[in-house]
């Protein structure tokens, strides 16, 4: 039987909901930017070399992916809510293990934790960040991206002050395992109950990943599209300094400057880019940002000139800047009432981008050297607005709001999963 829909939220429970999910963004950023400056000191307390480091790293990205496929399947059976609380608290205690451990192994299994702990975080986080796109009727999800930049900036540079001050690992995450855990504490009480299910789809599903079979394709076009933007995204922050450095001979402190403008022009593009994706819709926003940037990127590349290369990076961060949230709110779409498995097949690939493509331009800088490597990432930005084009040529009977703006949909998209998923019993049930 079908639950009675709920009333709707009122205005200002929309807006409390909000500022709670965008605390919890937040809250993901710092932790995530906490542990990258970190890293050095962690590396010479287990001892390990740069080979052996680069290993215990991928437990990160391991965690992640074997925690969003259980998340998927929560999310379906209790809801956005409580996989959120989950693991904001376990992201937040899950950041200690890897300062006290003494060896790689150790770092390595800690690493995974806590890998694990934020792939719930990401995924329920997002989910609910679907929910409240659904009830508000407008974007939310690129600006609740820029609450992570800013986290993740914030905590980038509170890790570079602790260690400027001699404030070891230890008393750092522990410090910032206190405050954060409060915060997300206080913001998650702020998030909206999960909508009543039908009895169905609160069943697991008996394989991790399963989404409709005819949106296999478009979700995975739709994956990719994201995929080449964290990979362009995770190259140009990796290497920025080393090529303002070590290609261009410019000072330490210049170097810097470019993974510094390209943070904040992600975060900037990401606070514009609800406003650009309710007003030109979700395939022109990627399409006029993205490649552009790529373009852009790739002439300042050509130049060799310096400055010209900072242009170049602040005009990729603001393209690369609203690729992925759309791909995240436009798989929540897509996904209908039983968004879970969407958003986790989504993010599954998604995420291997951040970890694909620093690795990518080594290579290939190997080979060809370090500043034609680096057009890959203009490439990738290109790449992304193909496939998103390729996408909305698949999926546009089936994503309302997808080429067109979100307010001329207003009504339809107040059920989009009677769309998305028509003919598909199991999620045309509205929720709302």
């Amino acid at each position: 039987m079908v639950p009675a829909p709920a009333s709707p939220p009122s205005p200002a429970r929309l807006r409390a909901a909000r500022a709670g999910l965008t605390a919890v963004f937040f809250v993901n950023g710092v932790l995530f930017g906490t542990w990258a400056s970190r890293v050095p000191a962690v590396k010479e307390q287990v001892g390990a070399g740069n080979g052996v480091l680069g290993l215990t790293l991928l437990g990160i990205a391991l965690g992640a992916l074997l925690a969003k496929q259980l998340a998927g399947q929560l999310v379906t059976r209790t809801g956005t809510v409580p996989v959120t609380r989950a693991g904001a608290a376990l992201s937040c205690l899950l950041l200690l293990p890897p300062a006290f451990v003494d060896g790689a192994a150790g770092l390595g299994i800690a690493l995974l934790l806590f890998g694990a702990g934020m792939g719930l975080l990401d995924l329920g986080m997002n989910a609910h960040g679907v929910e409240l796109e659904r009830l508000r009727g407008r974007p939310v999800m690129s600006s609740l991206h820029a609450s992570f930049s800013a986290g993740g900036l914030v905590g980038a540079l509170a890790g570079g002050l602790a260690a400027a001050h001699g404030l070891g690992p230890r008393a750092h995450f522990a410090l910032v395992t206190v405050v954060l855990g409060a915060l997300a504490a206080l913001a998650t009480t702020r998030l909206l109950p999960s909508p009543a299910r039908p009895a169905r789809a609160q069943a697991v599903p008996r394989t991790w990943v399963r989404v409709p079979r005819r949106l296999r394709f478009p979700l995975t076009l739709l994956a990719f599209t994201g995929l080449c933007a964290a990979a362009g995204e995770g190259a140009a922050a990796d290497w920025s300094a080393l090529y303002l450095h070590g290609e261009l001979g410019r000072s330490t402190g210049f170097a810097s400057l470019g993974y510094a403008l390209f943070s904040v022009a992600m975060a900037v593009g990401r606070l514009a880019g609800d406003g650009l994706t309710a007003r030109w819709g979700a395939l022109r926003t990627v399409v006029w940002a993205a490649a552009p940037a790529g373009t852009v990127f790739a002439l300042a590349l050509a130049s060799g000139d310096a400055t010209l290369a900072l242009i170049g990076y602040t005009v990729l961060g603001l393209g690369l800047s609203v690729v992925v949230p759309v791909v995240f709110s436009t798989a929540g779409t897509l996904g209908g009432t039983a968004f879970g498995p969407s958003l986790t097949y989504v993010s599954s690939i998604n995420g291997i981008g951040m970890l694909m493509g620093p690795p990518l331009i080594g290579f290939v800088a190997e080979a060809i050297g370090l500043r034609p490597a680096l057009g890959l990432v203009s490439v990738l930005a290109v790449l992304s607005a193909v496939l998103m084009t390729a996408f909305a040529g698949r999926a546009a009977p089936q994503a309302a709001g997808l080429a067109a703006p979100a307010h001329d949909h207003a009504t339809k998209d107040a059920h989009p999963e009677e769309d998305v998923m028509n003919g598909d019993s199991d999620a045309r049930h509205p929720t709302h």
